[in-house]
């Protein structure tokens, strides 16, 4: 599935501006002898030719075969893919840095979730899982279905301690604590939830947040909590004790875990098995 993003990445690069390539626009010289954009294209297409080609044939089927099966990606998909790989590279702007650098658009990039999107959808109507691989998928992953203990907590980040005793004092004088954060909070993960980061499990935050976390009373606030972001003012507002899985309560998640293991496992034999179908030809073969 990885090969396909890269191919059709490539054959962009290599193809994408084919017809304004001339023999008189220069690239590069030595010696005052000169490289020119065709002699590029055409280096460009001998190496990595074969790899894209095929890419855009892989491409190709996918699409063929998802329209054959009436399957489509919706808008809201896509948006959703992307939404999470913002929030995973640390927001739109680190987001839009990470695919100029890899000399992706945003439209490219929808255009790869879609392909993959297609793929998923198409193997999951042939790849088949059994209960007794999703069981067994569940034993050897029993840990990760294991509830530990949880708190659910908000907080207000600022860099100064002078405006953090500030807002401390406000909160503890009953303020509206999903107010001020939303106002004052430097975490923009949080800021516009009122604060809220959900429920935390131990390990998943800086050491002096964790351990003034779980320290705390249903509804109490913290004092100030120095950590390498700055000054935190934390408030519990939930807490789960920890509880041992069963494997009906997991069944659910377990299955679409496996067969998600299943389907990357044997990606590479479907869409071989799936090229057999259409006749395909590629001249760098």
């Amino acid at each position: 599935i990885a090969s396909i993003v890269g191919g059709v990445v490539l054959i962009g690069a290599i193809g994408g501006g084919a017809y304004a390539y001339t023999n008189s626009q220069t690239v590069g010289s030595v010696n005052g002898d000169r490289i020119t954009k065709s002699e590029l294209y055409d280096t460009l297409s001998n190496v990595y030719g074969s790899v894209a080609v095929e890419s855009l044939i892989t491409k190709k089927v996918i699409e063929q075969e998802a329209d054959k099966r009436d399957i489509k990606v919706k808008d809201s998909e896509i948006n959703e893919e992307v939404d999470a790989y913002q929030t995973s590279y640390g927001g739109e702007e680190a987001f839009a840095s990470a695919l100029k650098e890899n000399g992706l658009t945003l439209e490219d990039f929808k255009e790869d979730i879609e392909v993959n999107k297609k793929i998923e959808k198409l193997m999951q109507q042939d790849i088949k899982i059994t209960e007794k691989e999703v069981k067994a998928y569940y034993e050897e992953n029993k840990a990760n279905y294991d509830q530990p203990e949880q708190v659910e907590v908000s907080h207000i980040l600022v860099e100064d301690k002078e405006k953090a005793n500030d807002l401390l004092n406000k909160v503890k004088a009953g303020e509206d604590f999903a107010k001020l954060a939303k106002e004052n909070s430097t975490d923009p993960g949080s800021a516009e939830n009122g604060g809220e980061l959900g429920y935390i499990s131990r390990g998943e935050m800086v050491e002096e947040f964790e351990k003034a976390a779980f320290a705390l009373k249903d509804n109490e606030v913290s004092d100030l909590v120095k950590s390498k972001y700055g000054y935190h003012i934390i408030k519990k507002t939930g807490h789960k004790e920890a509880k041992e899985s069963t494997y009906e309560e997991s069944k659910k998640d377990a299955k679409e875990a496996a067969l998600s293991e299943k389907i990357a496992s044997e990606s590479e034999t479907w869409l071989e098995d799936l090229k057999k179908e259409y006749k395909i030809k590629n001249k760098f073969e």
